[in-house]
């Protein structure tokens, strides 16, 4: 039985909290402990590519991959931009993260949670892929900062896949605070690969993993951000958000939804005519089946508005001519 990327991914309960909320909630609270107190047996590895790294051993941790740390400043981002649409989307995320082999959306409970299945990939002759099965929540803070973390779950629904090994994610976390028109990127990192592990592999893991942040950084430099939707957190739209996705290499995004039964009710997609589509200085936007219209106003915000109830659809931008 392989692991299938399902169309929709949105649960019938959809909006609800996981099963996993109680578990995501405290890596929260673990999270912003190290966060918060970098004096707490972080290990200072110096400075690389522009981001400042520590690791840390925990007393009676037999696991041989430190927690790692990395934090760099991105000039002129915003929080959501940079998480929506540098971090989270996965087709923006290879181009940052070498060891992604895939990664999908599992199942869709919120807004801001999901349950997610990805693939790493595996060093020839010394280690097996690995995959992962983890619960996501995006969180705002009361300060504008946003968060993304992830932990990995146990569910019968994804069992064990042949030629890979199931690693344990305890903690991703990503921090995105506002210092002026710039942004403090931190990443907090700890994961049980399983198994025998080479030293080369804990190598990699403790000195590659948290330059994560630099990496991210320099294709928001080149590449700027993806399309994303601007979610307005003030209220719970009916609209059920399905998927977002874009290729890289067409610049293709894709916002897949089913309308809800508030007809008339809308949102905003902000896209990036700085760097995104700077080459053609527009979009050309258009909407796969039916139940919704949009208006671009030109300057990088796509307003969607629902005209029917219970149809899905997808809103489509590309470079425009």
């Amino acid at each position: 039985m392989c692991v299938e990327e399902p169309e929709l991914p949105a649960v019938p309960s959809y909006p609800t909290e996981s099963p996993w909320e109680d578990r995501i909630d405290a890596v929260r609270e673990r999270f912003l402990h190290e966060l918060e107190h970098p004096e707490d047996g972080w290990v200072d590895m110096g400075e690389r590519e522009g981001v400042k790294l520590w690791k840390k051993w925990h007393d009676g941790d037999e696991n041989p991959v430190p927690w790692v740390r990395g934090e760099t400043l991105v000039e002129d981002a915003a929080p959501d931009a940079f998480l929506a649409g540098v971090v989270q989307i996965p087709g923006m995320r290879k181009l940052w993260d070498p060891r992604t082999e895939s990664g999908f959306m599992l199942q869709r409970f919120s807004r801001n949670e999901v349950l997610f299945y990805a693939i790493t990939k595996g060093k020839r002759f010394l280690a097996k892929p690995r995959d992962i099965v983890g619960v996501q929540k995006d969180y705002v803070e009361e300060d504008g900062s946003h968060l993304i973390l992830q932990t990995s779950v146990e569910t019968d629904s994804v069992p064990e896949q042949a030629g890979l090994k199931r690693a344990t994610l305890n903690l991703s976390g990503w921090h995105f605070r506002p210092e002026g028109k710039d942004l403090r990127v931190t990443y907090i990192f700890q994961i049980q690969l399983g198994g025998m592990i080479p030293s080369a592999i804990v190598s990699m893991a403790t000195t590659e993993t948290p330059l994560c942040t630099g990496r991210a950084r320099d294709v928001y430099y080149e590449h700027g951000h993806a399309p994303f939707v601007r979610h307005d957190t003030s209220y719970e739209p009916t609209t059920i958000f399905q998927l977002e996705t874009i290729d890289p290499s067409t610049r293709e995004y894709r916002c897949s939804v089913t309308t809800g039964s508030a007809v008339g009710e809308s949102f905003d997609i902000a896209y990036d005519l700085k760097r995104m589509y700077a080459p053609e200085g527009a979009v050309k936007v258009a909407v796969e089946g039916d139940g919704l219209e949009t208006h671009d106003d030109g300057k990088g915000t796509v307003r969607v508005k629902t005209t029917s109830s219970g149809k899905t659809a997808s809103v489509v931008i590309a470079p425009g001519h």
